[in-house]
């Protein structure tokens, strides 16, 4: 099924959280999110709108296909980083690469690498003052260093290869005060 851009039901609740605010959504938010694919010409990450991948709704979650065709892989950018402390929280299965993905499209990223998974994992991706770290399950984990500039603006991703997909079931984003 290729996206008709999405029918879904959204539950997004924007909140007072004890220090600051919360977004929560239980299923993928098309407003929210736009997809990244390489422009050859131009040697960077190109924003060319979410209906480049395949999205439908399964079991609870939102499936996105990588159907873009453009490169090895495409990135699933969740452009709403906010200035700041801030921990996104995102429940996935599948997908290639999370991390952290230059705001202006330049080829450099602060990611780790998934691997494959056969269950839904939590993952919180940080910025803790000028750190930035993510977690899996709880655990602090390694990240690949690819030419990131720690002082330029960044989106958060989700790579998927081409013709593979990745389900999200949730994601929250609560910024620090």
């Amino acid at each position: 099924m290729t996206s008709a851009l999405p029918k879904f039901i959204i539950v997004a609740i924007v909140s007072h959280a004890f220090q600051g605010e919360l977004l929560k959504a239980e299923t993928l938010a098309a407003s929210e999110w736009n997809v990244r694919c390489w422009n050859f010409d131009a040697k960077q990450w190109e924003d060319l709108g979410l209906e480049k991948m395949t999205v439908e709704k399964k079991d609870g979650a939102t499936k996105i296909t990588n159907t873009s065709g453009t490169h090895k892989h495409a990135h699933l950018v969740f452009p709403a980083v906010p200035e700041g402390d801030f921990v996104f929280t995102i429940e996935v299965k599948g997908g290639y690469e999370l991390g952290f993905l230059d705001r202006a499209g330049l080829d450099e990223m602060l990611y780790l690498e998934l691997g494959e998974q056969e269950k839904f994992e939590t993952f919180e991706l940080s910025r803790e003052g000028t750190r930035l770290s993510i977690k899996r399950n709880g655990r602090a984990v390694p990240l690949v260093h690819f030419r990131f500039d720690y002082g330029r603006d960044f989106v958060i991703t989700l790579a998927i290869k081409d013709g593979e997909s990745a389900e999200v079931r949730s994601y929250y984003l609560e910024v620090e005060k």
